[in-house]
């Protein structure tokens, strides 16, 4: 998925001094330099968005400006910058100086970033409090000057810009569990998660995510789509893993995350799937029909029960002695290895669902390790 990170200059890229005009006053905040650098290498657009008022103010000229764009330029590379250069009591209002979304849109019509991830990160809420508007979010760097009222106001913060851009270069997911939480626990120790939520509060999956610090939420109307995009909203969710998940996802939701929503199934798809058929259920079922090698399946969801494209899959072979318990134990071992693959791929791009409902991408290393139980 393509990505790109909104950044503010003053304050969080370079040290703030009011109106600056003066290129050899151009000083990096620290670590700045390198964590522009690990944005742009994982493949991600960075783009500067700053209001200079001080040229409507005739505090700065625009060539002034422009020597400090271009010293800035000569300590890190980004895609582009953008500028703002009015002040509402002299211009009037403009639609491009910060929160404004002229730049921004100016910004991914000129990159080609339709449909990117949006990131912004800035050290005021004038800096990141577009993100709604574009689809992504906001993460706060608290500066010196950064006003009580937008550290209160901001969801998301971080200590520096080189943590901001750790939680930028990580999609944030949230896990749906009605249970134990165990295909949970084996994606958060693969990757941080933002959200664990739940249609029962007595459910171990949130008692395992609060023990390591994730955010929960109880769904307690799991019907009602309207809620629960809120709540994703609120969050701001852009893949949702369902682990043992016992409620129909409405379909607003599932159209909403088409393509970023995922679950994993007990058995080798299309067999033994659809409404009923979870934990051990399934296992008694494939012992009734004598099959001999059942497995684990990976599918985005859609509107059908266990009926969204694969994404992998990874048998488990069946033993003469076994009964549901013992085989719904191994083929949970095969879950917990191939469903954090499964997420991280999704999350990191390398597997995604085409316009045509094609799984395109793989995932070529669980073959070569073959991480199935026999």
């Amino acid at each position: 998925m393509k990505a790109v990170v909104f950044l503010d200059r003053d304050g969080t890229i370079i040290r703030d001094e009011h109106y600056l005009a003066d290129p050899d006053r151009v000083v990096l905040l620290e670590g700045a330099a390198y964590a522009i650098a690990r944005l742009r290498e994982a493949g991600l657009a960075v783009v500067i968005v700053t209001n200079q008022s001080g040229i409507a103010r005739g505090l700065i000229t625009p060539a002034q400006y422009e020597a400090v764009r271009a010293r800035l330029d000569s300590f890190v590379a980004v895609d582009a910058t953008y500028m703002c250069p009015h002040h509402p009591d002299i211009d009037g209002a403009c639609e491009c100086r910060k929160p404004g979304l002229e730049l921004y849109h100016r910004a991914i019509r000129d990159l080609g970033l339709e449909g990117a991830r949006v990131v912004l990160i800035g050290d005021k809420w004038s800096d990141i409090a577009a993100a709604d508007a574009l689809g992504g979010y906001g993460i706060l760097v608290p500066s010196a000057d950064t006003p009580g009222e937008d550290r209160a106001r901001a969801l998301l913060t971080a200590p520096t810009l080189d943590a901001a851009a750790s939680m930028a270069l990580q999609a944030r997911i949230a896990v749906f569990a009605s249970g134990g939480g165990s295909n949970m626990q084996a994606i958060a120790e693969q990757m941080p998660l933002a959200l664990v939520a739940s249609n029962r509060a007595d459910a171990g999956a949130l008692a395992k995510a609060r023990a390591r610090g994730i955010p929960t939420e109880l769904i307690e109307q799991p019907s009602n789509a309207e809620a629960m995009l809120a709540m994703l909203r609120r969050h701001h969710i852009e893949l949702i893993a369902l682990a043992g998940y016992l409620k129909h996802v409405p379909d607003a939701v599932t159209r909403a995350f088409r393509g970023r929503i995922l679950n994993v199934h007990p058995s080798l798809l299309p067999a033994f799937g659809g409404a009923g058929m979870y934990g051990e259920r399934v296992h008694a079922a494939v012992l009734a029909a004598g099959v001999k090698i059942t497995g684990a399946t990976v599918h985005f969801v859609d509107a059908d029960y266990d009926r969204g494209p694969i994404i992998a899959q990874a048998p488990v072979w069946v033993q003469p002695d076994d009964t549901p318990a013992t085989l719904a134990a191994r083929t949970l071992e095969v879950e917990h290895k191939i469903y954090p693959h499964s997420v991280a791929a999704v999350a990191a791009g390398r597997i995604t669902l085409g316009a045509d409902g094609r799984v395109i991408g793989d995932l070529h290393h669980l073959r070569e390790n073959e991480p199935f139980a026999h």
